[in-house]
């Protein structure tokens, strides 16, 4: 019985441990999403895209193309320098993480830009967002964007 005890409070450490480490990486995840949002806003494409596998895949809000081409991504966000103002925001957001080494992120958004001289834009909808740990880093490697309702 004394057996038992010990090995069910070992299981019960180690799944206690197990739940603390991927906490970590759920707060890890979201501060980079987070920080990724703030670098698109500020438009510093540098910091941006030093969080993006190469081979990073998008499905685009408007239209179901998946976009398997990063460099069509990235023309998109740096399309946005033209633009007299963007920002996008997420909430609600929800992370899961698993084995360690790779993350699902769901949210809202809304994203608003105008052009210069026209008027204020806005969509909003659903994003998701996978991630995957390189190196010891968190990187984005697919996003897909969906409105709310047709």
């Amino acid at each position: 019985m004394k057996s038992l005890i010990i090995s069910l409070t070992v299981v019960c450490l180690y799944l206690s441990f197990s739940a603390n480490s991927f906490a970590g990486d759920k707060e890890d995840v979201l501060a980079l999403v987070n920080k990724n949002i703030d670098a698109f806003n500020k438009q510093d494409y540098k910091t941006y895209w030093s969080n993006f596998a190469d081979d990073n895949t998008e499905f685009p809000y408007v239209g179901s193309t998946l976009r398997h081409n990063a460099a069509m991504w990235k023309n998109f966000i740096e399309g946005t320098a033209s633009l007299a103002y963007v920002n996008y925001h997420q909430q609600d957001e929800h992370v899961q993480v698993y084995n360690g080494n790779t993350a699902v992120v769901t949210a809202y958004f809304t994203f608003m830009w105008q052009e210069k001289g026209g008027l204020m834009n806005y969509q909003s909808g659903r994003a998701s967002m996978v991630l995957v740990k390189q190196d010891g880093k968190w990187m984005t490697v697919h996003m897909h964007f969906s409105k709310m309702f047709d």
